[in-house]
């Protein structure tokens, strides 16, 4: 795991805007591996002073990261890694997930028989903005969402 924290001032101080940081962490394409990672979001979450959006942030990253796993690795050797990173700054989270594989998710119609298919939805709902991008280097795509900070969703200040 990589962890860079960028800025610690303010950390203890509820009334500043909370200090900065880059999460980077790669994993098995393993559903069982999907826990650990988000116990490890959670912290740096946490630390950062970000309990107001941690729910929703680790909600739409664990859909984020199950997709990356069960569909976009499913035909993948079995060691194949998948990378979450995260990123704050003063003005949003930005949760991004790798895989290698170039298969794009698609968000899939409302059902009430289907059991399933309704993450893209969740995550949809969850973020403020989310996307899809090719990697620069031609080999899979990456998933992202991106949350504005409390600051600037009306919340309170942290």
């Amino acid at each position: 795991m990589t962890e860079i924290p960028f800025d610690r001032a303010g950390a203890n101080h509820p009334d500043e805007v909370p200090p900065h940081f880059h999460l980077e962490v790669s994993f098995i394409a393993d559903p069982a591996a999907i826990p650990p990672v988000r116990r490890r979001l959670r912290a740096r979450l946490r630390e950062s002073g970000l309990e107001e959006i941690a729910d929703d942030v680790l909600l739409a990253s664990q859909e984020l990261m199950t997709n990356a796993v069960v569909h976009g690795c499913r035909s993948l050797p079995r060691d194949t890694e998948v990378t979450i990173t995260a990123a704050w700054t003063d003005d949003q989270l930005r949760v991004t997930v790798h895989d290698p594989s170039d298969e794009k998710p698609c968000q899939q119609s409302e059902s009430e028989i289907r059991q399933s298919g309704r993450g893209l939805t969740l995550v949809g709902a969850l973020a403020d903005r989310w996307g899809v991008e090719p990697h620069p280097a031609g080999c899979g795509k990456s998933v992202w969402i991106e949350l504005d900070s409390p600051l600037h969703r009306g919340g309170r200040a942290l």
